[in-house]
């Protein structure tokens, strides 16, 4: 039985998978319904970003103020295109990760600190077919534009864990967990590979969760 004080929080995407464009266009789509602008978003770099800091960009790229009222429509707007184009071209997860996340909830609570926004994440964790590990506590992409602090307020949630782990694929996922005193694993399934994520000062290093024993008995698992 996973224990209560321990926790292990996810980062989704280039960490448990990658979900091949999807958001990308439905964010297009969404801002055009809430802002009426049609947005190039080639160029938006998603790695290790938040939702609300990609909306305040898109903001400023086209020279248009905030307004609450659109960029809630916006973010209502947003899951249900995602749903759609996930349905078409499913996650791709990446090796390893079903049976990490298997073996390690048996011992550990699992939670996530992500950029996505909840309803986001849980789309793209069910067409994972990942979302059965996750019970919802975590630092979401609503809650916070700035990772550090989703990370502290998924500790929050979970009721400051006496031990915690955070795992991502970013030089941002390396600074939350040692901003919030957490340890942090880099996983080298994204932009950045090992030396980078090394010289972020990460705590354990994951080239696959193939290859993942070290962190296992990091774990003790």
């Amino acid at each position: 039985m996973a224990a209560p004080g321990r926790y292990i929080f996810c980062d989704i995407d280039g960490t448990l998978l990658y979900a091949k464009g999807s958001g990308r266009s439905a964010f297009a789509e969404a801002f055009l319904h809430a802002y009426g602008v049609r947005v190039d978003m080639s160029h938006i770099n998603f790695s290790g970003a938040t939702d609300i800091r990609v909306v305040e960009q898109l903001l400023r790229e086209n020279g248009l103020a905030a307004d609450p009222a659109r960029t809630q429509r916006f973010f209502e707007r947003l899951p249900p295109l995602l749903d759609a184009n996930i349905a078409k071209a499913p996650p791709t997860v990446f090796p390893g990760v079903a049976k990490f996340l298997e073996r390690v909830s048996l011992h550990w609570r699992l939670g996530l600190v992500t950029g996505n926004i909840r309803a986001c994440a849980f789309v793209k964790l069910r067409h994972a077919g990942l979302d059965r590990f996750f019970d919802g506590v975590g630092g979401y992409g609503d809650d916070d534009g700035d990772r550090a602090r989703m990370a502290a307020i998924a500790l929050a949630r979970a009721g400051h864990p006496e031990l915690a782990y955070l795992l991502g694929d970013t030089p941002s996922d390396v600074a939350a967990a040692r901003a919030n005193g957490m340890v942090s694993v880099a996983v080298c399934n994204g932009q950045f590979d090992r030396p980078a994520l090394e010289a972020e000062g990460a705590d354990i290093v994951v080239d696959s969760f193939e290859d993942a024993e070290h962190l296992f008995r990091a774990l003790d698992v």
